[in-house]
């Protein structure tokens, strides 16, 4: 808000110098002013820190004919869980290896992924990497996939967290709630993306 009045002040004190030329000079000049007293603190990203990369109001709902990889977009997620985990110690033959704590969060997540119904989905991938696929058998479907069909019911993930009644179904639109998810120490959810399939074999 001081921003803006220092702003606003140049830019009449530059109006009645030098009329909208001036006004536009003093406006900026009032920026510079405001900014260069401002002081910048870096306080370090925190374990506790959750960042939503793929959550966006208002976005468009894809709609797919065939088989296409479409980016999700959060539309729920619950409480974040702390882990922490030890390995190493003592090993074979006496031998010992030093102990590691590692500690990371969990978490349940909705995501939006097309309009239905579709079929299913072949793979998912997070933040490049494949975490899903269905189609060789060798990394199966996990969370609940929700086909968008005018019949689902609420999550009872979602609604263990929200309450009973206060979670929607989102019919006519498929998505994902994936549940436990590891996010490592980062707190950040990856960009996923999932390979539709709306026609033919799956």
């Amino acid at each position: 808000m001081a921003n803006l009045v220092i702003s606003g002040v140049g830019a009449l004190a530059g109006y009645m110098i030098g009329g909208p030329t001036g006004a536009q000079l003093g406006w900026l000049a009032g920026s510079y002013l405001s900014n260069s007293n401002k002081e910048e603190v870096d306080t370090g990203s925190k374990l506790a820190d959750l960042s939503i990369q793929t959550s966006e109001y208002g976005t468009s709902i894809n709609r797919i004919v065939g088989t296409y990889r479409v980016p999700g977009n959060v539309i729920w997620y619950g409480d974040k869980r702390k882990y922490s985990r030890t390995t190493g110690g003592s090993g074979k033959g006496g031998g010992s290896q030093p102990e590691q704590t590692v500690e990371g969060w969990t978490i349940d997540f909705a995501v939006a992924i097309c309009a239905g119904p579709i079929l299913g989905v072949r793979r998912v991938w997070s933040g490049g990497a494949l975490i899903i696929d269905c189609s060789g058998g060798s990394k199966p479907l996990v969370g609940q996939l929700y086909l968008g069909d005018m019949t689902q019911l609420p999550d009872p993930t979602m609604e263990a967290a929200e309450g009973v009644g206060n979670v929607p179904a989102y019919r006519g639109i498929s998505y994902m709630v994936m549940n436990d998810f590891d996010l490592g120490m980062s707190g950040m959810l990856p960009q996923l993306s999932f390979e539709v399939v709306k026609d033919g074999p799956l």
